[in-house]
């Protein structure tokens, strides 16, 4: 029996060739016996450019500009490498802007929360400013407006009475002082 496989597998090479047994020459079917009459073709055919004026490679030029955040350093400090630089240097950065080191509204409490008659507001202004205190639904409508005037700065403290204006549910606290704005959820029974 094992002379009759050899000589099958000697006549199978004699027929197909050495490349019977090369994986691009034949397809194996489903039941994975292998074809060899249906060859797949490959093709090493290479896209040229045969344009007469095409861009070679060092005609393309990219500038990119990697970002560098702003420090939080005041615009008047120095910096390492500053007075030592072409225009093209000075317009690749951005203008540095002052960040401000405090802000107007600070340490924001609203309280007792859940709410039945009346609520205490108490933040701290850094600076005098014009403080507005709004109460809002949840889509964004103004319900009421408890208090908008121009503050000294320091520690403030403000009661308001709420039983005849809202009805149970959730609502919005937004305390307004300058251009600053702080928004506070408050459940009211």
């Amino acid at each position: 029996m094992k002379k009759f496989y050899l000589l099958a597998i000697s006549f199978y090479f004699i027929l197909l060739g050495a490349r019977a047994f090369d994986s691009r020459s034949f397809v194996v079917l489903k039941n994975g016996l292998a074809d060899s009459t249906r060859r797949i073709q490959r093709s090493a055919s290479k896209i040229t450019d045969t344009r007469p004026n095409r861009p070679s490679r060092n005609d393309v030029g990219i500038s990119i500009i990697p970002f560098k955040p702003i420090s939080s350093r005041p615009s008047g400090s120095a910096s390492s490498g500053s007075g030592s630089g072409s225009a093209a240097s000075s317009a690749a950065s951005p203008q540095k802007v002052a960040a401000p080191d405090f802000k107007a509204l600070s340490n924001v409490k609203v309280f007792p929360n859940p709410v039945e008659d009346q609520i205490n507001i108490s933040y701290t202004l850094s600076k005098d400013a014009n403080v507005t205190i709004k109460i809002m639904d949840v889509l964004g409508n103004e319900i009421a407006t408890l208090l908008s005037q121009r503050l000294p700065s320091g520690e403030q403290n403000h009661s308001f009475a709420i039983t005849s204006r809202l009805n149970s549910g959730y609502y919005f606290i937004r305390l307004i002082a300058g251009n600053e704005t702080i928004i506070k959820r408050i459940s009211v029974l």
